[in-house]
């Protein structure tokens, strides 16, 4: 069930009494605007530190506690052209509890609104300390990106790809020397401005009575938003390849490359380009796996990744910088022969069946369940696992292949080991 709080909030309640949990997720979406990236990703880790009623970390562990072992966190995530702050609950279902707790839910929820409505401010400012903190732990985890290679190359393969829409191309927690510009002031007022202007979806899934939930809910008094936000596309114009090497203090290399691939979450060809993946370099029976990893022994990994949301497939391989050409020739190789429909039927059908476990493994996984549910929200669409189930079984070798017909390098990217 959906029902709509205010104009731009909503509630969406999942039933399912096969858990013995009841997950709850917030999720706070707005535009990337890359000027607030670092405001954006202070503030998800404040939400998680502390707050008015639970002004330090031994409270708020200490609350979680009484509620049988809650567990909660929150993430920053990236959907398309949008950032999304999410935070995640999770409590035992009151049935399987000893006297059966019946306000554990309220509960829950009065926590959430404690996280997102009840800030630990002063002066119209977040709590200093706690401010101070979060913005040299954000500082430090940002400077040692770098140290991981394969991390750091991805990284710089996106911002690369995407010089024509920083937003989406831009490392989603900011730049170091950026954090030192941002004082408690500033990010208060970010904070205000999400409260007030993003859009907010609220999550459960579980078993519980959905009117005393709304109720709860209705107790955080959430404003109606002026817009509503949606995904767009990423549409790549460019034409010609674009080459790029970085030299780094490290014995491994990493060859990373972007392709497009025009094919959306809403195109015809969405699921063959799904399994046209697979076997190119998503899985482990992949042609990169088998042949640039084992047979040729040419890198450390390679594997593949397609987003539907940009168009965009992405090769990431570790290698020895000696052999960057002959890795980029025999990733082609893969390719070619894939547009070429030199398919092995029985592993097109393992790769299938694999797809179709991984897939169903998401119905027992609260999480995951609601993550489905909410890209879903995002794209409008309805999920039925037995109609994609059949979709992909019929799936032809015919139909991949076209697919790899339409894949057309964009960026190469190598981080080259200078270290002998």
């Amino acid at each position: 069930m959906q029902k709509y709080i205010s104009n731009g909030v909503s509630l969406n309640t999942i039933h399912d009494d096969k858990f013995k949990t009841i997950t709850i997720t917030c999720d706070l979406i707005e535009p990337l605007n890359i000027n607030n990236f670092e405001k954006r990703a202070l503030l998800a880790e404040i939400f998680e530190t502390n707050n008015a009623d639970y002004p330090t970390q031994t409270k708020l562990a200490r609350q979680l506690s009484k509620m049988y072992g809650a567990s909660f966190g929150t993430n920053l995530l990236r959907y398309g052209n949008l950032s999304v702050i999410r935070i995640n609950l999770s409590i035992p279902n009151p049935e399987f509890i000893p006297g059966n707790y019946s306000s554990l839910l309220k509960d829950a929820i009065q926590f959430l609104n404690s996280i997102l409505m009840h800030p630990l401010t002063s002066n119209n400012a977040f709590n200093n300390d706690t401010f101070n903190l979060q913005k040299s732990n954000m500082q430090k985890y940002i400077s040692s990106v770098a140290d991981d290679k394969q991390y750091y190359a991805s990284i710089k393969l996106k911002e690369y790809y995407y010089q024509d829409d920083i937003n989406r191309g831009k490392f989603l927690f900011g730049d170091v020397d950026q954090y030192d510009k941002i004082n408690s002031s500033d990010e208060y007022k970010y904070y205000q401005d999400v409260i007030k202007d993003n859009n907010i979806r609220i999550s459960a899934l579980g078993k519980f009575d959905d009117d005393k939930l709304i109720s709860y809910i209705n107790e955080f008094n959430f404003s109606d938003r002026d817009e509503i936000y949606k995904i767009d596309c990423f549409k790549h114009n460019e034409n010609t390849v674009e080459y790029i090497t970085e030299n780094t203090n490290a014995t491994q290399s990493n060859l990373n490359m972007a392709y497009n691939l025009p094919i959306y979450y809403d195109s015809d060809d969405f699921l063959v380009a799904l399994l046209f993946n697979a076997i190119f370099g998503g899985s482990a029976q992949s042609k990169l796996f088998k042949n640039v990893r084992e047979k040729y022994s040419m890198a450390y990994y390679a594997n593949s990744m397609f987003n539907s949301l940009n168009g965009v497939l992405m090769v990431n391989s570790g290698i020895d910088a000696n052999n960057a050409e002959k890795v980029q020739s025999i990733v082609n190789e893969q390719l070619v022969s894939i547009q070429n429909k030199d398919i092995n039927l029985d592993i097109l059908n393992s790769i299938k069946s694999e797809m179709i476990t991984a897939k169903r493994s998401i119905l027992d996984n609260p999480r995951q369940s609601l993550e489905q549910s909410f890209v879903n929200s995002l794209l409008n669409k309805k999920w039925n696992f037995e109609k994609w189930r059949k979709n992909i079984e019929s799936i032809n070798v015919d139909q991949i292949a076209n697919v790899a017909k339409k894949v057309q390098l964009q960026t190469v990217f190598l981080l080259k080991g200078d270290k002998k």
